[in-house]
């Protein structure tokens, strides 16, 4: 399946136009949201209604725990239903063929709110990453939040920053980074061919 991901939104409706449109292009038959929809909340409806569209499933980041945990009064009457239930149905992380997609490094809780804001650098050691593979079983972990390109192994990063396309060894683990859509990237991996392609700003 050819899964087009989409990290760090954060309302840039403009972005996650283009995100889509050239997902589409190249071939998305699901799409997967790696958290941080919201922003100021200015644009949540426009936002909320394009990942609609094209049925989008994800998990809830750091930005969007006030509209995934239990809203209050005051957050139901300043959101549509449409936005409520999208974003109530985000999870803290979702699994699709073999894959692990999360916002944060999957040995953070994101039901802790302090888990979700946690930051200590990018997992750029074999210490760091290790704390990831060693959390899951799973073969692919993505995850957002960082906004920027990174891939690693057990044994530590490769020499990858998103400059194109990757093919990763299906006897290996990995874990993706993904650059952030309000920053003009996103994403498209195939679970069949293991192939990762990354797209920047055009």
């Amino acid at each position: 399946m050819k899964l087009g991901i989409l990290a760090d939104i954060h309302e840039h409706t403009k972005e996650l136009r283009k995100a889509l449109a050239v997902l589409q292009q190249h071939g998305a038959e699901r799409f997967v949201v790696l958290g941080d929809v919201f922003e100021m909340g200015k644009r949540m409806e426009e936002t909320v209604g394009l990942l609609r569209q094209v049925e989008a499933v994800g998990v809830w980041g750091n930005h969007d725990v006030g509209l995934c945990f239990d809203p209050g009064e005051d957050v139901c009457q300043r959101y549509s239903a449409a936005v409520l239930d999208f974003m109530g149905r985000l999870q803290p992380h979702l699994e699709i063929d073999g894959c692990l997609f999360s916002h944060v490094e999957p040995w953070l809780d994101p039901h802790r709110v302090e888990d979700l804001w946690h930051f200590d650098g990018p997992p750029d050691s074999p210490e760091k990453l290790a704390r990831s593979f060693g959390a899951v079983p799973h073969h692919a972990l993505f995850i957002g939040h960082l906004h920027r390109w990174l891939l690693g192994t057990p044994e530590g990063l490769l020499p990858w920053r998103g400059e194109g396309p990757v093919s990763l060894d299906q006897r290996a683990r990995h874990l993706i980074v993904v650059h952030a859509v309000c920053d003009g990237n996103c994403a498209l991996f195939d679970t069949e061919t293991n192939e990762l392609v990354p797209f920047g700003p055009s």
